[in-house]
C-alpha cells in the first residue's frame, strides 16, 4: 500500500512537532486503579464445537503484563428454555471448557440462557438469547486496477443478507488462509445492514462499506492487501446481543485510542454482574448463532 503525503499534512505535523517539542518534561497520569477486578471472556458460538470461557483478574493499564489467570472457579451454563445445562471443566490458564456431545449445541435461536460462575464466595450471572444471524450468499471476488486507495489485485466482498426486522447485531469475522484477521481496524460490527441504528436501513444486503471492509486483510498502514489465486478465505457472521455490539464498538475505539487527543481510557460496559452485590463484572456473555462461506481465490 503507498503512502499518500499530502502538503497540508505536512504543515500540520511540522506545527505539531513546533508545538510540543519544549514539553519533554515526563507526566504522570493517575491510573485510579485499586484492586484487580474479575474479567469474563464469554464469545461462544452456537456450533457443536469446544467452548471456552477465560477467567482473569485486571491489571492496571499503565503497567501492563500478562492479566493473571483465574483457576479455581466453577463455571456452568444454563438453556433456561430446556432446562439443559453444560458444565464447563478448568483446562489451564483459567480456560474452561465445555466439548458438545455428537450434534449437541446449546439450543435453537430464541432460546434464553444463563451463565453462572462461582468463585470463592461470588456468584457472577449473566443471561443472553441466541439470536439469528445473517444469510450469507456469496464471497464476490474482482480485480481492481491499482488506484489511490488500492493497490493492483484481487479483493473480496461478502453478500451478506440481513433478514428483515430492526435491531439484529453482528460481528463480521474473515479468516485468510484458515488466519483470523484480528487487527482492531479489522474488527467490523454491524447493525442490521449498516454500521450503526441510526441508518435506519434493514431487510437487504449489507452495504458496500460493509461487504468490502470487512473481507480484505490490512497491512501495518491500514491500506488494503490484495489476494492472490490460491488463498483461502472464509467469512463468518456471529450474531451478537445488544451489550455486545456496544461493548464491541467501544473496546475498539478504545483499542486504536492513540495520539495528543485521545480520550480518557474507560471500560465497556456488559452483562455480566455480581449477584452478591449487584455490580457490574468485566465482560460480555454471548452465543452467537454463525454463518458462515469460504472461497478458494482463482
Amino acid at each position: 500500500m503507498k503512502n499518500i503525503n499530502s502538503i497540508h499534512s505536512l504543515i500540520l505535523f511540522a506545527f505539531m512537532a513546533l508545538t510540543f517539542s519544549a514539553c519533554e518534561d515526563p507526566i504522570e497520569v493517575p491510573s485510579q486503579f485499586e484492586e484487580s477486578q474479575l474479567a469474563v471472556d464469554a464469545w461462544l458460538t452456537n456450533t457443536n464445537e469446544a467452548q471456552t470461557i477465560t477467567l482473569s483478574e485486571t491489571v492496571d493499564y499503565f503497567a501492563g503484563g500478562q492479566a493473571p489467570a483465574v483457576e479455581n472457579a466453577s463455571v456452568s451454563i444454563c438453556n433456561e428454555t430446556t432446562m439443559s445445562c453444560y458444565k464447563f471443566v478448568h483446562q489451564g490458564g483459567g480456560r474452561y471448557v465445555w466439548q458438545p456431545g455428537v450434534d449437541e449445541t446449546f439450543g435453537d435461536i430464541g432460546d434464553q440462557l444463563s451463565l453462572e460462575i462461582e468463585l470463592n464466595d461470588e456468584i457472577i450471572i449473566a443471561t443472553t438469547d441466541i439470536a439469528r444471524t445473517a444469510r450469507i450468499d456469496s464471497i464476490g471476488l474482482d480485480f481492481e486496477e491499482e488506484t489511490l486507495a488500492l493497490d493492483e489485485g484481487i479483493y473480496a466482498q461478502v453478500y451478506a443478507y440481513d433478514l428483515p426486522g430492526r435491531g439484529d447485531t453482528y460481528w463480521i469475522r474473515t479468516y485468510k488462509n484458515d488466519t483470523l484477521l484480528n487487527r482492531p481496524e479489522e474488527q467490523v460490527v454491524a447493525f442490521d445492514a449498516t454500521f450503526d441504528a441510526g441508518a435506519d436501513i434493514d431487510g437487504t444486503y449489507f452495504i458496500p462499506p460493509l461487504r468490502f471492509g470487512s473481507t480484505n486483510p490490512l497491512d501495518d498502514e491500514g491500506g488494503f492487501i490484495p489476494y492472490i489465486p490460491g488463498d483461502k478465505i472464509r467469512v463468518e457472521v456471529h450474531s451478537i446481543n445488544e451489550v455486545g455490539f456496544g461493548f464491541l464498538n467501544i473496546a475498539i475505539e478504545q483499542i486504536l485510542n492513540e495520539g495528543i487527543f485521545a480520550s480518557p481510557v474507560a471500560n465497556a460496559r456488559g452483562n455480566i454482574v455480581n449477584r452478591n452485590t449487584n455490580e457490574p463484572v468485566l465482560g460480555v456473555f454471548n452465543i452467537a448463532q454463525v454463518a458462515s462461506l469460504e472461497r478458494i481465490v482463482e
